[in-house]
C-alpha cells in the first residue's frame, strides 16, 4: 500500500456496517463505476484486478455458510471478501518486489494505489452477558454477522513526504457515499432483542436479510434475535 490511513484522533475512518443478501449486495453496485482490487497482500505478476463475479459469488458463500450457516471454516470464506474498491482502475499501480540481492520477482508484485480505496471486511458482533450489552467494535470471529465498509478520513502518501491530506477530496469518497446510500435505501437500523433487553447495535440490515439472519449460530447460542 502506497499510503497510510487512520492517522490518529479525529483522523481515523469513515465506516458503515450492514447485513444484506447476496442479491442485494450485487445490486448496490449497479450504475456505479467501480473495480474490486486486492490491496492487502502481494498479487501474481499478471494480476490487474479482481473479477466482479468472483467477489459477488464469494459474498454469497460468506452469507450462506457463515452468516446464516453453521460452517466453522470462517477464514476461508471471510478472506475472499476482504477486498478493496476503487472508482477508477487506472488509479491502481504496481511495484516490483525486489529481494535483498536486488533480484526482481517474476512471480509476484505489490499493489500501489495512487488514491485511497474503500476496504471491505467482516463485521463482528460481541454480546456481553454479564454487562448485558452488545458491541460491533471488537474482532470476534464467532460473532461474524455482516460486512463493514471503511474509507479513510485523512491519508498520507510516501511520494508527498507523508503530508496529511483530506481523503474526502478524492472521487472514491463519492463512491463510498453512493454505496452507503444504496444500502440505506433497502435497509433499516438493526434492533437486537435478548430475553430481557432491546439493543440498537451500529449496523443496518435489509428486510430480506432479516428473514433468515436469526439462523446465525452466534445469535442462536446467545438467545438473541434481530427483529
Amino acid at each position: 500500500m502506497s499510503y497510510f490511513g487512520g492517522l490518529g484522533a479525529g483522523k481515523g475512518w469513515n465506516t458503515f456496517n450492514f447485513v444484506i443478501t447476496p442479491e442485494e449486495f450485487e445490486s448496490i453496485f449497479e450504475k456505479q463505476e467501480y473495480s474490486f482490487v486486492i490491496t492487502n497482500t502481494r498479487v501474481e505478476i499478471d494480476y490487474k484486478k479482481s473479477d466482479d463475479k468472483f467477489i459477488f459469488n464469494s459474498y454469497g458463500d460468506f452469507f450462506n455458510n457463515i452468516l446464516t450457516g453453521n460452517n466453522k471454516d470462517r477464514w476461508t470464506f471471510a478472506s475472499k471478501i476482504r477486498i478493496s474498491i476503487i472508482d477508477d482502475i487506472s488509479k491502481i499501480q504496481f511495484e516490483d518486489i525486489v529481494s535483498k540481492r536486488g533480484i526482481v520477482s517474476s512471480d509476484f508484485k505489490l499493489v500501489s494505489p495512487t488514491e485511497p480505496v474503500i476496504n471491505i471486511r467482516p463485521l463482528y458482533l460481541t454480546y456481553f452477558k454479564i454487562k448485558e450489552s452488545v458491541s460491533v467494535a471488537y474482532m470476534n470471529e464467532e460473532g461474524t454477522i455482516g460486512l463493514e465498509f471503511t474509507y479513510p478520513k485523512f491519508v498520507s502518501f510516501r511520494k508527498d513526504n507523508f503530508e496529511i491530506i483530506d481523503a474526502h477530496t478524492f472521487s472514491t469518497y463519492n463512491l463510498f457515499n453512493n454505496l452507503v446510500k444504496n444500502i440505506k435505501a433497502i435497509s433499516n437500523k438493526a434492533k437486537l432483542q435478548s430475553s430481557t433487553k432491546l439493543f440498537r447495535p451500529n449496523f443496518w440490515i435489509s428486510p430480506e436479510a432479516k428473514k433468515i439472519i436469526n439462523q446465525n449460530q452466534y445469535l442462536k447460542s446467545n438467545d438473541l434475535n434481530i427483529i
